[in-house]
């Protein structure tokens, strides 16, 4: 099968959905924080929102309140790790995801289409060299906890802080697709190859509500395959060969026990 994740995969590693109530773009209008042009005009506005995003990542995940002991990153939950399994047992191929997380990887999946970037890296906007997350962070937490000069912590105070490329001063933009941009090269397609060459695409914690990336899923159907639908609430139910309702951590590892008994008795 193939796999197409969205946010609600993530929410049990303390990652917010974005778009629920009470999410980040009730507050941040993405067509504003997360947009191509705006970012190029004032990087500081993503990156605020980003801040916020991190910290509340933090906190979800055991951190204090202040960062001197580092930031805390969230961890692959048990809905991320059914899938390996699920792949180390040879019914999976491919995840599909529009999470730019990571935590695909680090819970051991092989074939990761990230089909709207990552915030694994950033780049620089003016050399075009690449940074790892690790660097942004290291920074925001410098200058949050008032280590750099007198300059960025004016900037923090007043949201005006973004990263910069430690050589060349470069705006640092993060690796993710923003409205305005293409999706990174190649991952559509790669996309569509995938869903069109198995029998069964598996759509976990997502609403399809994004354009272009919500078409992928159902395109298994042409080919007279399985859509199968797993949400928290009933969001895609009505284009699903197959709804579960539930928790992804919970469900997810009850598929791959079934799974697993389907195979030692069959």
């Amino acid at each position: 099968m193939t796999v197409f994740t969205g946010a609600g995969i993530s929410v049990e590693s303390g990652i917010p959905d974005f778009r629920s109530p009470g999410g980040l773009w009730s507050k941040y209008n993405p067509g504003i924080y997360c947009e191509y042009n705006t970012f190029c005009e004032s990087p500081h506005l993503f990156w605020q929102m980003g801040r916020e995003l991190a910290l509340e990542v933090h906190l979800a995940n055991g951190g204090a309140d202040h960062l001197r002991d580092g930031l805390r990153e969230a961890e692959p939950n048990a809905a991320h790790r059914a899938l390996v399994d699920l792949e180390n047992m040879g019914k999976l191929r491919t995840v599909i995801t529009q999470n730019i997380d990571s935590l695909h990887q680090r819970a051991g999946s092989s074939n990761v289409i990230e089909i709207h970037g990552t915030m694994a890296t950033a780049t620089c906007m003016s050399s075009g060299k690449q940074v790892p997350q690790a660097e942004i962070l290291r920074q925001w937490v410098a200058a949050r906890e008032g280590k750099p000069d007198s300059s960025l912590r004016a900037d923090i105070a007043t949201d005006k802080w973004y990263p910069k490329h430690a050589e060349t001063g470069g705006v640092l933009k993060p690796d993710v697709t923003m409205f305005g941009e293409a999706l990174p090269a190649g991952a559509l397609g790669r996309s569509w190859k995938a869903v069109l060459g198995s029998p069964v695409c598996l759509v976990v914690g997502t609403g399809l509500n994004v354009m272009p990336a919500n078409m992928v899923p159902g395109l298994v159907k042409w080919r007279w395959g399985t859509l199968i639908v797993l949400n928290l609430d009933h969001s895609g139910s009505s284009s699903a060969d197959i709804f579960l309702q539930g928790k992804a951590g919970e469900v997810l590892p009850r598929l791959v026990e079934a799974v697993r008994q389907r195979n030692s008795s069959g």
